[in-house]
């Protein structure tokens, strides 16, 4: 038995000898981080942290620079802005002097720094990124990694500063063009971010410029539609958000025809991708043709199909979130402030770079959904302009007859009970922080049922909404009347009205207005200028 252990002790001394006598080159290092282009597993991140090691062993800085973009690539799709932050101080302290690496960490600090909220930065280490990408030596990369800065850029500015945007859109698409295709890599990943480049742009002079260029637009989405025969490799890769992109423009020059025979092939291939996004669209993009047609058979038939479909995503973006949230809860401070909706606001390229594609969904029917917000902000300030503030000493007592019958409470309790929750909501006793259903039930010197039933009939909301309604209630009043709230964070804002949880305030902001704070308190201050 003791010689059993000698010979381990010798084994296990062997391969400690042979690890150090055979450590890994240069060459050797570079041809393994091929291997893990875009991680996205545990495995992955594993993986490369040998490879950082192994650069370390060696004193490869920028083996060291290439597992560290690697890790951030991995952690910005994790939204964990904080580990994010770390790396980047990790990879400054090797004082690099490759302009890619540093051009590549540039903007990933910067998308670090915008979801913090940190726009100043943000936008310092973009032109830093951009600075570096003009240094690099190779034509090729230098024009691919500068279309990509110029794509942050258009990413930074989005829709509120239009001419910035297509300025960089066009900027992007004109770096590109400039890669020589003559090598099959090359000639692949040029085309393929040029037709996400000319989507890009197709939508912005559809949905985002003002008023609508439909001649504008055209060029740029003829030219990927085109692909079908002289692209045909990028035509198949990217054939929905082109198909997507082409019919929604022939619908809105009114050529429903072409529209719908469009909309058909998505849901055709979408059986194939298994991609619900699209097929939402194609069932969006026939209701709208169809009603362009007059034909109200069809029309309904897709009206109800999309918004069923709609249900159904909702639904599951939500359980996505959830489960994400249970995964990384730890890091919730770290996170930008998300919206269900958002999910496909930015994808990466196969190549690892950030190339941005506005969501179809939010880029096409962009004018339409704003429209609806403005509508419910502008309602939300005539209300509150239209209706003083009542103070605790005001009478107000509101009959409703319908609500007193389908409540089952007689009369004399059921006036009573309306008279102290128009207290209860004068003395703003809902802003304590701790204010539960049996505390109510008990300071109203009343039960739980009748409790239930009255706010349920009277103010239709449960109990949760129903406080949640007179807390944000209370704040978007103060937002409006106080122009030194608008100046405060949301951490703020959610404990002067009541709230434990920054992201619950915010939640319920948007659930009862229709939009986030940041959106109401951007509009007050645009308002104000």
């Amino acid at each position: 038995m003791r010689n059993f252990y000698y010979l381990i002790l010798i084994l296990f001394s062997f391969q400690i000898v042979y690890a150090q006598n055979h450590l890994l080159t240069k060459e050797e290092i570079d041809k393994q981080y091929e291997e893990v282009i875009n991680p996205t597993t545990e495995k992955d991140i594993k993986k490369i942290d040998v490879l950082i090691n192994a650069s370390k062993n060696i004193n490869y800085k920028e083996g060291i620079g290439k597992g560290n973009l690697k890790m951030l690539y991995f952690y910005y799709n994790l939204s964990d802005y904080k580990k994010m932050l770390e790396i980047i101080w990790q990879t400054e302290t090797l004082e690099l002097k490759n302009n890619e690496q540093l051009s590549s960490l540039f903007i990933f600090k910067s998308y670090a720094n915008g979801a913090l909220g940190i726009q100043k930065e943000e936008f310092q280490n973009i032109k830093a990124a951009l600075k570096y990408a003009k240094k690099i030596e190779e034509p090729d990369r230098r024009h691919f990694r500068t279309s990509i800065v110029y794509n942050r850029f258009s990413a930074y500015y989005d829709y509120k500063m239009p001419d910035s945007l297509i300025y960089y859109l066009k900027k992007e698409l004109e770096e590109l063009e400039k890669i020589n295709d003559s090598d099959p890599e090359n000639r692949k990943k040029k085309y393929y971010d040029i037709a996400l480049s000319n989507i890009n742009i197709g939508n912005f002079y559809l949905g985002v410029a003002q008023p609508q260029r439909l001649d504008l637009a055209e060029p740029y989405y003829m030219k990927v539609y085109n692909y079908r025969t002289t692209q045909p490799d990028i035509f198949e890769y990217h054939d929905m958000p082109i198909l997507c992109g082409v019919g929604r423009f022939y619908m809105e020059k009114g050529e429903y025809e072409k529209s719908i025979k469009i909309a058909n092939e998505v849901l055709q291939r979408e059986k194939r991708k298994k991609n619900p996004t699209y097929r939402y669209f194609a069932y969006v993009l026939l209701d709208e043709s169809y009603g362009g047609l007059n034909n109200p058979v069809e029309q309904v038939k897709y009206t109800k199909l999309h918004a069923a479909l709609t249900d159904s995503l909702n639904k599951a973006a939500k359980q996505e979130v959830n489960q994400q949230f249970g995964k990384l809860v730890t890091n919730v401070e770290a996170k930008k402030e998300k919206e269900y909706s958002s999910n496909l606001k930015m994808i990466l390229t196969g190549s690892g770079c950030f190339i941005l594609i506005l969501s179809l969904t939010t880029w096409f029917f962009w004018q339409r959904k704003n429209k609806n917000i403005q509508k419910k902000y502008e309602a939300i300030i005539s209300k509150i302009k239209s209706e003083p503030q009542i103070s605790e000493n005001d009478e107000e007592i509101i009959e409703n007859d319908e609500s007193k019958a389908t409540t089952g409470i007689n009369d004399d309790t059921f006036k009573s009970l309306l008279v102290k929750l128009d207290k209860f909501e004068k003395s703003k006793l809902y802003l304590k922080n701790d204010i539960s259903r049996p505390w109510l039930t008990s300071h109203l010197n009343t039960n739980t049922k009748y409790l239930f039933e009255v706010i349920k009939n009277y103010k239709g909301k449960n109990f949760t909404d129903y406080i949640n309604g007179l807390r944000i209630e209370y704040i978007t009043r103060k937002l409006v009347e106080d122009p030194i709230y608008r100046e405060y964070k949301n951490e703020y804002l959610a404990e002067e009205c009541g709230f434990n949880s920054r992201q619950v305030f915010i939640t319920a902001f948007k659930k009862e207005t229709g939009f986030t704070p940041s959106y109401f308190i951007d509009n007050l201050k645009s308002d104000a200028s």
